[in-house]
């Protein structure tokens, strides 16, 4: 099957708190595009959901957004050693660091 995503996207691990009201949850990027990215986390939430996500950057800067969930999956326990438990994201709304984020990605 071909992808037919058309934003270049960019490979970067890197810290996220997540949550529906509040930054509850851990993850990382895995990749990253102008619309979106790949949430790697243990905790993930059903298609349709707006969550707060803040991305920290190794220098300590915060980029904070809202984005809502396209697709999710979350692997058994027995197998997450081999199976990857994350979810889709699209950028909603940045509250804080979009300037930083299309700077960091975008380039």
């Amino acid at each position: 099957m071909s992808d037919l995503r058309t934003q270049a996207r960019f490979k970067k691990r890197l810290s996220v708190k997540f949550g529906h009201d509040q930054l509850e949850n851990i993850g990382f990027t895995c990749d990253v595009s102008s619309r979106g990215l790949y949430l790697q986390s243990k905790i993930v939430y059903k298609p349709g959901i707006i969550l707060i996500i803040e991305i920290t950057m190794r220098d300590g800067t915060i980029i904070l957004f809202e984005g809502k969930v396209r697709w999710s999956k979350k692997a058994p326990t027995e197998f997450s050693h081999k199976m990857k438990s994350g979810m889709g994201i699209q950028i909603q709304k940045f509250l804080q660091g979009e300037d930083v984020f299309k700077t960091i990605f975008l380039q």
